[in-house]
């Protein structure tokens, strides 16, 4: 049974991250578009998805068909009988179809796990014309007399809207703004386009007017990355899907009174990608189900009780046979486990069940089978690759379909290193329930994740798209599963620019949800971290800065790159974290920083967390980052267990292996040890290969030693001479970043141990303290300088204080004052 609980007062943590998170340690598969910031946010919410389900509706012209996308390929269902047939084939992941006026041709975005073209189709004789540069394209719309078509390009370095002559292959920029523009729809006797703007806080729908040239804004919101629309085919109304905080309705609008809307859906929908019909009476939509697979559906334009479309028969034009896969653990179980398909063309298989991930490091399409599943599947041969979590080697195997009949794979996945019998549990502090993301989702589905990817805790944050509070009334939540799995959901705040701030075990969000220079100002701008610390303090939370570092290097080196608040947070405040290990951050320029905190005498707990979303498509599994930590013997395993350990720091930050530190007198990382020479073990063990290990005390590599090739143990020993004070710790590493880590989706393979102390926790060694104390020092004067040149005149002095006290605290410590 599934139990959900809300958290008392007495069980808070809070975590702070970073506004921008880096991505310096992953491999961008696609063209960037140089002024749109995060990749991650460009590839998951302006590129296609492949999905089981229907996704894309496009209603014909003539009023009795409709293409669609499904499983990677281009479908035309006949309304009337329910029957579909596949139209396109290979290896892309085709989407977004359009049609031209005369329902001759097709146009639609092929994606191939690295690029996206635009492919016009010709229905008759199959003939396909492509549009591509090395950049991306998107978002095909033909012209009222099919000798144009505008779709979107990114090759200027933007995502603009292009108009194409089709016979001559001529180009024309139509539209010059920041980021994105896309989603172009063609209005009324082809005198102009309506389209999407995205740039910085807002998406906005636009006119572009070919009669008199101007190109005006008709409908606002905030960041609203499913902000969709389309155009009636005979009237100035448009329809459009847009949030009211967790839920995606449809509204309709007049074009000449763009301020007045009228919202069509009721409850909670999460209705997608709307099309008017040929007519205009009817506006077709996807929307998934609870189990997360989309659904056609339709409603009237003018509003009504929505209706699902059943597809009745699916015609793939070719035999189809089915692939039946079982997953076991080593006892024989069932077991959840993350799989990923493709054909031997490769083509990727969608999951008919839920959602499917991509994984943007290696290109592979992935999904979660709780012990098995069926799947209907063209003949062919395919490729199965089966994991559990970093510990466990992924199994493959080929296997052939063949028409007609079923082809059985069983999978047996046994990690070489078992966390539980070890005495650990497994936890990932920093990951999103949703997002804007696709698949909206719930404990229920982060509990598949969770268990897919051999977590015990995964600890969603609550957070904001500016005004709108994304997951806001499950703050507090803690839900466990049958198999004893955790969720444990948090809130972040996004203090942009200062450093996002999370709360993890909260009953009471914490207010503001966001601040900063770049933000609009909606009160007192004199605000701080600090101010969270403070409500930390005052309901026992614990403070972790998350996804600090972005690069392989020393920060100090460039102390701008720190987080602005962070240095004086951590001098002023005893109880804090810092996130080693995240998928877009360097966890080697993040240990830099963190062994400066702890040559202060700054217990700095070592925290993990993947800062990915359960509802979005693109993105790396939750646990790429985790901590291993060891709860109190005979103890039962809470989030507050958990969470304690991870504060003490008994374990270890991962991306992959596993690293048991010990010394010979018996102590463990969150342990006390006394100075002088002293023996330490290192059991290591990696699914992937690790060539550095390295004994560090007080922040410095003391013996380097050969790692493990994948898929073996080794267990290393040696001495250390230990001086009066400070600590000792060991570290594995990958010394050249991977672009396939799998069964570990990071580009780093990486584990660090906690420290253990010499003499007492927090004790320093003097030379290494002061050296640390200056290089902080240095870090607040960048904050100070950074903070002054964003708010200019503005009232900071409540941040600025905090950073007057934290420095007066280093210069004793560096001599400098008493």
């Amino acid at each position: 049974m599934t139990l959900t609980i809300r958290r008392g007062a007495t069980a808070l943590a809070l975590v702070i991250a970073l506004a921008a998170p880096a991505a310096a340690q992953w491999t961008h598969r696609y063209g960037q578009v140089d002024d749109f910031g995060h990749q991650i946010y460009l590839e998951q919410h302006e590129l296609p998805i492949l999905a089981g389900g229907v996704t894309d509706p496009a209603p014909a012209p003539d009023g009795r068909r409709l293409a669609f996308a499904q499983e990677g390929w281009i479908w035309i269902l006949d309304l009337e009988t329910g029957a579909a047939e596949r139209i396109t084939r290979g290896a892309g992941v085709d989407s977004r179809p359009r049609w031209s006026a005369d329902g001759t041709r097709i146009a639609f975005v092929r994606d191939t796990g690295s690029d996206t073209a635009v492919i016009v189709r010709t229905l008759s004789s199959g003939a396909e014309t492509v549009i591509n540069t090395p950049a991306i394209e998107l978002d095909p719309e033909f012209s009222a007399d099919g000798a144009y078509l505008f779709y979107t390009s990114g090759e200027s370095g933007s995502l603009s809207v292009m108009r194409r002559h089709l016979a001559s292959g001529a180009d024309e920029r139509l539209t010059d703004l920041n980021q994105v523009e896309r989603n172009a729809r063609r209005l009324p006797g082809g005198t102009g386009l309506m389209y999407l703007a995205g740039n910085g806080a807002s998406r906005v729908l636009r006119v572009r007017d070919f009669l008199n040239g101007g190109d005006s804004v008709v409908h606002t919101e905030t960041l609203t990355y499913h902000l969709t629309a389309d155009v009636h085919p005979e009237e100035r109304v448009i329809v459009y899907s847009a949030p009211i905080d967790n839920d995606y309705h449809l509204w309709v609008s007049d074009l000449d009174q763009p301020d007045v809307h009228h919202r069509l859906t009721e409850g909670h929908p999460y209705a997608l990608t709307p099309a008017f019909s040929a007519d205009g009476n009817t506006i077709f939509y996807t929307e998934a189900d609870a189990n997360r697979v989309f659904q056609l559906r339709r409603i009237a334009t003018h509003g009504g009780a929505p209706e699902t479309i059943e597809i009745t028969s699916r015609d793939y034009g070719e035999a189809t046979g089915t692939l039946s896969l079982q997953v076991a653990g080593a006892d024989g179980s069932p077991l959840t486990a993350r799989v990923a398909i493709a054909r031997e063309d490769g083509h990727p298989v969608a999951n008919p069940g839920g959602a499917t991930y991509f994984d943007g490091q290696t290109g592979r399409h992935y999904f979660y089978v709780e012990g098995g599943a069926e799947l209907t599947l063209p003949a062919g041969r395919y490729t199965v690759l089966a994991a559990h979590g970093p510990m466990a080697p992924v199994v493959r195997t080929e296997i052939r379909v063949r028409g007609g009949q079923t082809a059985d794979a069983a999978f047996s996945l046994a990690p070489i290193w078992d966390a539980g019998e070890q005495g650990y549990v497994s936890a990932d502090h920093h990951v999103h329930l949703n997002g804007d993301g696709h698949h909206r989702a719930t404990h229920g589905d982060a509990l598949v994740v969770t268990a897919g990817e051999d977590l015990d805790l995964l600890a969603p944050m609550s957070w904001n798209r500016w005004e709108r509070r994304i997951d806001a009334a499950l703050v507090g939540e803690i839900t466990t599963g049958p198999d004893g799995t955790i969720i444990d959901q948090g809130q972040e705040i996004r203090s942009h620019f200062h450093g996002h701030v999370g709360l993890v075990g909260v009953t009471t969000p914490y207010a503001p949800w966001f601040w900063g220079p770049t933000n609009p100002v909606l009160g007192d701008p004199d605000l701080t971290n600090g101010d969270v610390f403070v409500h930390a303090d005052q309901t026992g939370a614990f403070a972790t800065y998350v996804h600090p570092i972005s690069g392989d290097g020393d920060p100090f080196e460039n102390p701008a790159s720190i987080p602005l608040e962070l240095a004086a947070d951590a001098v002023l405040n005893d109880r804090m974290g810092l996130e080693l290990v995240c998928a877009w951050t360097s966890p080697l320029g993040n240990s830099q920083l963190w062994y400066r905190l702890l040559n202060i005498g700054r217990p700095v707990a070592a925290m993990s967390g993947t800062d990915t979303w359960v509802d979005f498509h693109r993105t790396p599994a939750m646990g790429t980052g985790r901590n291993y930590l060891r709860v109190h013997e005979g103890e039962p395993v809470t989030a507050d267990a958990i969470l304690a350990a991870a504060e003490a720091g008994r374990g270890f930050v991962t991306t992959g292996p596993a690293l048991v530190f010990t010394l010979g007198d018996g102590s463990r990382p969150g342990d006390v040890t006394e100075a002088g020479p002293a023996e330490w073990r290192i059991d290591l063990t990696s699914t992937v290969g690790v060539d550095v290990v390295e004994i560090v005390v007080n922040g410095q590599v003391v013996e380097t030693l050969d790692g493990v090739a994948a898929g073996e143990s080794r267990t290393l020993t040696g001495t250390v001479e230990l001086p009066q004070g400070g600590w000792v710790a060991a570290r594995a590493y990958a010394s050249e970043r991977r672009d396939d880590s799998w069964p570990s989706m990071h580009a780093r393979p990486f584990a660090h141990a906690s420290p253990i102390w010499i003499g007492a926790v927090g004790s320093t060694e003097p030379g290494a303290r002061a050296a640390a104390a200056a290089d902080l020092i240095t870090a607040i004067d960048a904050s100070e300088a950074r903070a002054r040149a964003a708010y200019g005149e503005r009232d900071m002095s409540r941040m600025n204080g905090r950073f007057d006290a934290a420095r007066a605290r280093l210069r004793v410590m560096t001599g400098e004052a008493e």
